[in-house]
C-alpha cells in the first residue's frame, strides 16, 4: 500500500491519548529513510512533532507530490529553508493549543524555585531533614504574590501566562515591540516596558517568544547582569533565545537566584552543556525539564487532532491548509 500521508510521529502516540488517524487516508508511520520510496512518490503530507532533528530538503525533495507539512504543535523550526524553493507546499502548525498548560507550567516553575521545593524534596530523600528545615526559614523563602514578574513576548502564551500570574496577586509587566493584541494587555492591567527596563525591575523573568533571527541569543550575558541580584529566570519558549553559557556562568557567580529550563540549543543537551555542569550550589537552585511544558494528556488531544483535521481539509476536502507559517 502507497502512502498518501507519511507520518513521522509513531501510531502509538495518537492511540494513547485517543486519537484516531483519519481513516480515509493511506498512512505510513516511519521515519525519513525507513519506509518504502513507493511512499515517497505517492504521499501528499507529511505529519511530524514540533521536536526532532531538521528535515533535509534532499529527503523531502524526493516526496515530489507534496502539498502539506503538517506540524503536530506550535514550533516549526524542523523545516528551516528546507521547502523554501517550493511554494506550493503548504506549512502549517497548531497554534495556541497548548497555551494553559505552558502557563501551569510557568506558574509551577515559578513556585518550585522561590520556595526552593526541589531543594527540599532532594535533602530530605537524602537524611537531611533537619538541616533542609533550617535552610529553608523565612529569610531564605519568597511568595509568588509579593514579585514583580516580567513575561517577554504577549503573544497567546505570554497573555496566557500573565494572566495566570496575575491571579496570583503578583505585578506583572511585559515587553514585546509588536503585540499581537494590545486590547487584552490592557484589560489585564499589564504596563508595557522596554526589555532592558524589565529584566532591571522584575524579580522573575519568564520568556515567550519564537526562535528568530531577532530573538536568536536575545539573553545574553549583558542583559542576565540587568536581572536584580536574586532574580529568576524561566525559559519555555526555545532553547536559542538563551546563551547558555552566560545563563551557566550567572548561577554559578550567585548573580541569578535559579532558573527553569526546559529548552535547549541542542536537545537534548550533550554531556559537555553548560547548564549540566554546573557546580553543586548553583545545580541545587535549577530546574530542568526535558521540553515538556506544553506536553498532557488534554494538550495532545487537542494538538493532534486538529493537525490531522487540516491534513484531511487539504487532501480531502481540496481546501487550503489552515494556519500556514513558514519558518
Amino acid at each position: 500500500m502507497t502512502a498518501d500521508v507519511i507520518c513521522l510521529r509513531p501510531a502509538a502516540d495518537f492511540s494513547e491519548v485517543g486519537v484516531e488517524v483519519p481513516a480515509g487516508l493511506r498512512i505510513r508511520f516511519a521515519e525519513p529513510g525507513q519506509g518504502p520510496a513507493a511512499d515517497l512518490a505517492t504521499a501528499r503530507a507529511v505529519v511530524l512533532a514540533s521536536v526532532g532533528p531538521r528535515l533535509e530538503r534532499a529527503w523531502l525533495d524526493r516526496v515530489s507530490r507534496l502539498q502539506l507539512v503538517q506540524f503536530t504543535g506550535a514550533g516549526v523550526d524542523r523545516i528551516g529553508d528546507s521547502c523554501a524553493h517550493r511554494p506550493e507546499v503548504a506549512v502549517a502548525n497548531v497554534p495556541a493549543a497548548n497555551v494553559r498548560e505552558v502557563a501551569e507550567y510557568v506558574l509551577l516553575a515559578a513556585g518550585t524555585l522561590l520556595r526552593r521545593l526541589a531543594f527540599a524534596d532532594r535533602e530530605i530523600r537524602a537524611g537531611r531533614y533537619r538541616e533542609a528545615r533550617a535552610q529553608l526559614a523565612p529569610a531564605a523563602v519568597r511568595s509568588l504574590h509579593s514579585r514583580t514578574v516580567g513575561v517577554i513576548g504577549l503573544g497567546r502564551i505570554g497573555q496566557a501566562v500573565a494572566r495566570l500570574l496575575a491571579a496570583t496577586g503578583a505585578t506583572v509587566v511585559y515587553a514585546d515591540p509588536a503585540p499581537p493584541d494590545p486590547a487584552a494587555a490592557q484589560a489585564l492591567g499589564l504596563a508595557r516596558l522596554p526589555l532592558d527596563d524589565l529584566l532591571a525591575r522584575c524579580d522573575v523573568v519568564t520568556l515567550h517568544v519564537p526562535l528568530l533571527p531577532a530573538t536568536r541569543g536575545l539573553i545574553g550575558a549583558e542583559r542576565l547582569r540587568r536581572l536584580p541580584r536574586g532574580a529568576l529566570l524561566i525559559n519555555a519558549s526555545r532553547g536559542g533565545v538563551v546563551d547558555e553559557q552566560a545563563l551557566a556562568g550567572a548561577l554559578a557567580d550567585g548573580h541569578l537566584g535559579g532558573a527553569a529550563v526546559d529548552v535547549y540549543a541542542q536537545e537534548p543537551p550533550p554531556a559537555s552543556s553548560p547548564l549540566l555542569r554546573l557546580p553543586p550550589a548553583a545545580a541545587e537552585r535549577v530546574l530542568l525539564t526535558p521540553h515538556i511544558a506544553g506536553v498532557a494528556y488534554e494538550a495532545a488531544r487537542e494538538l493532534y487532532s486538529r493537525a490531522w483535521a487540516n491534513v484531511c481539509r487539504v487532501l480531502i476536502e481540496g481546501l487550503p491548509a489552515e494556519h500556514q507559517v513558514r519558518a
